[in-house]
């Protein structure tokens, strides 16, 4: 197996297809490739929005700081939440879960729940295209 990868790597390299990327959306499940997708058609449309390279170069650092701080702020709200279910767990009552807690127990699977978490998405994406397109050159 590890001799296929290899080999799948370097044809792929050949092809001119990066290997992690191609590796990633064959391991990661769907609902974990979609943000990645979307986040590199976003730098892929930021960095085409201007010819200049030092100005492509400020909105690519910049949409990657503002990426890096979504995902650092997904990673400690995982923890909190994480938390917040094993104190609930092991304090309250061993079928306790943070949906009962909040009120929302089959809201958040609702219809509606999919459509505000859509909306929330896109509002992040367009917050993140909008934000990285107003870096300045030094």
């Amino acid at each position: 197996m590890y001799l296929a990868g290899i080999f799948l790597a370097i044809i792929l390299e050949f092809v001119g297809i990066p290997p992690l990327a191609f590796a990633l959306g064959m391991y990661l499940p769907l609902y974990l490739n979609t943000p990645i997708l979307a986040g590199g058609l976003i730098s892929h449309y930021v960095l085409k929005s201007t010819k200049d390279e030092k100005l492509q170069s400020a909105r690519k650092e910049r949409g990657t700081l503002i990426a890096s701080g979504f995902i650092a702020g997904g990673a400690i709200m995982g923890v909190l939440a994480a938390a917040i279910v094993f104190l609930g767990k092991s304090f309250i009552n061993e079928n306790w879960t943070l949906m009962t807690f909040i009120g929302t127990e089959h809201w958040s699977e609702s219809a509606g729940g999919e459509i505000l978490g859509f909306v929330m998405f896109a509002l992040l994406l367009f917050y993140l295209y909008w934000d990285a397109k107003r870096a300045k050159t030094k």
